[in-house]
């Protein structure tokens, strides 16, 4: 929920409110916002609805799901500034970016294994 506490914190903000401020719109205390935003908690469904509404953001924007689908088997993908670097960066070396198309899970346990 990484992208969560990120898009909680940066729309609060955008929006000049205090955690309190924001608490006190939906019902919630300093303390469950800042623990929100901190990643140490997770909202259940409800209260996600509740933040979502209030900041008049979708539900799933604000968790990271930017997913709709139309009638086909077309699908329409949202990406969020950090999914679009992450792509941009990956285009401006080919080869890495073929592959990566080719098995992308495959890639991404490579990294992962460096990482660690």
């Amino acid at each position: 929920m990484v992208i969560f506490r990120k898009r909680l914190r940066e729309k609060r903000k955008e929006l000049n409110l205090t955690q309190e401020e924001l608490g006190k719109n939906i019902y919630l205390s300093k303390g469950e916002i800042c623990a929100y935003e901190k990643g140490n908690r997770i909202p259940p469904l409800d209260v996600l609805i509740r933040i979502a509404n209030f900041l008049e953001v979708d539900f799933l924007w604000l968790i990271g799901m930017e997913l709709d689908y139309n009638k086909g088997n077309d699908k329409i993908v949202n990406l969020s500034e950090d999914d679009l670097k992450i792509i941009n960066a990956l285009k401006k070396d080919s080869d890495l970016y073929e592959k990566f198309l080719e098995n992308p899970e495959r890639i991404i346990n490579k990294i992962r294994s460096i990482i660690k």
